[in-house]
């Protein structure tokens, strides 16, 4: 692994990690397929809507199984979701700004996780009805359903074993074009954490897709997120290094990054954050908002997470425990029982097409059907 400089402490990096920052994706070796040249065609397909502006919700677009990852949206959520051991020490914390500092942790521990496993590839778009049921070795459970097809809404419910806390919410994946060679991205909608004397809310924070037909592919998470406790006062504000400043740029930098060490590089990386702790409260003459700072940290969602000095999270130190499917408790509508995902997994694809081509047909048809007795009623 390569490192990351916070101070004096260097920390392990991602070994995906691209030299200027983010996750540098990849053909998968001996895949015999080639992602770039899918995706240019299929560009090319739809072009002059895209250029026109008449297709911006790039999920209206079918995905040709030869480029997708064989999971869905729904099982992305349980990996977004997969560190939960900084939820235990959140749910053991007394002091609210030390609840939100893990919680900060189980956030920014998960972003890197469906990126690095899916690579170049994205994930299968749910049918509305479509479920998703994991859980873990102490009993912590996860429900996921699509409950909407367009806008793509998921419904979800993380809860404890024990029921030292809950995660739930709903998310709509968004996709739009960002220029002709990148894609903007994001699971819009509150999450909410709630523990037995806080209730935190988080809003999932914006990716970015940089190269799709030129230079090097690259994800990143962009602008900023927080996570705040109404009841207690406090909130954290996490803000990324990300800059957007176009492929060519990037591609001269990146290759002025080779000859020179991480010392002497002047920017800092693309997925570096640095992340403040406040407490805030109501001005009663200006009934604005007034925030004092409790800590302060820095990192990257693909090395470590340190705040005040102390060392939270790290890329290297395994997840204390992964997402299981239980055989006895799948519902048929299971994400895991897809034929297509069974088939783009065998690398089948024609047989993956069919089988994905058949129920986007169906939902099609499901959806036109909902359509006309709702005018007719």
């Amino acid at each position: 692994m390569n490192t990351a400089q916070n101070g004096a402490t260097q920390y392990p990096r991602h070994p995906k990690a691209h030299v200027q920052g983010g996750i540098l994706l990849k053909e998968e070796e001996g895949s015999g397929v080639n992602t770039r040249d899918v995706l240019l065609n299929l560009i090319k397909s739809v072009g002059g809507k895209l250029k026109e502006g008449k297709i911006l919700d790039l999920l209206k677009i079918s995905r040709p199984a030869i480029i997708s990852y064989p999971k869905t949206y729904l099982e992305c959520i349980a990996g977004d979701f997969v560190y939960t051991e900084f939820l235990n020490k959140a749910a053991e914390a007394k002091d609210p700004i030390e609840r939100l500092k893990y919680t900060a942790a189980f956030y920014i521990a998960g972003l890197h996780a469906n990126p690095i496993e899916m690579g170049s590839n994205g994930p299968l778009n749910p049918i509305i009805g479509e479920t998703y049921y994991a859980q873990k070795q102490d009993g912590t459970q996860i429900w996921c359903e699509q409950i909407s097809h367009h806008p793509p809404v998921t419904a979800y419910l993380l809860e404890h074993g024990q029921g030292a806390y809950k995660v739930y919410g709903t998310g709509e994946t968004i996709a739009k074009m960002a220029g002709m060679n990148g894609i903007d991205a994001q699971r819009a909608g509150e999450v909410v954490l709630e523990f037995n004397d806080a209730k935190i809310f988080v809003k999932c924070p914006e990716m970015r897709i940089d190269g799709l037909v030129m230079g090097d592919r690259t994800i990143n998470y962009t602008k900023s997120f927080a996570l705040i406790d109404q009841k207690n006062k406090v909130s954290a504000e996490i803000n990324f290094n990300y800059v957007d400043v176009g492929t060519l740029s990037k591609m001269t930098s990146a290759f002025k990054s080779f000859f020179r060490s991480p010392a002497q590089s002047d920017k800092p990386l693309y997925d570096s954050f640095n992340v403040t702790f406040y407490s805030f409260d109501v001005d009663k003459e200006t009934n604005g908002v007034v925030k004092t700072e409790r800590a302060k940290g820095s990192g990257s969602w693909l090395s470590h997470l340190e705040i005040d000095g102390e060392l939270f999270w790290k890329i290297d130190v395994p997840v204390a425990s992964t997402w299981k499917t239980i055989e006895e408790k799948k519902l048929e509508s299971d994400s895991t029982l897809r034929l297509d995902s069974k088939y783009i997994r065998e690398k089948d694809f024609d047989k993956a097409q069919k089988e994905k081509d058949a129920l986007e047909n169906l939902q099609r048809a499901d959806a036109k059907l909902r359509k006309t007795n709702v005018q007719t009623a």
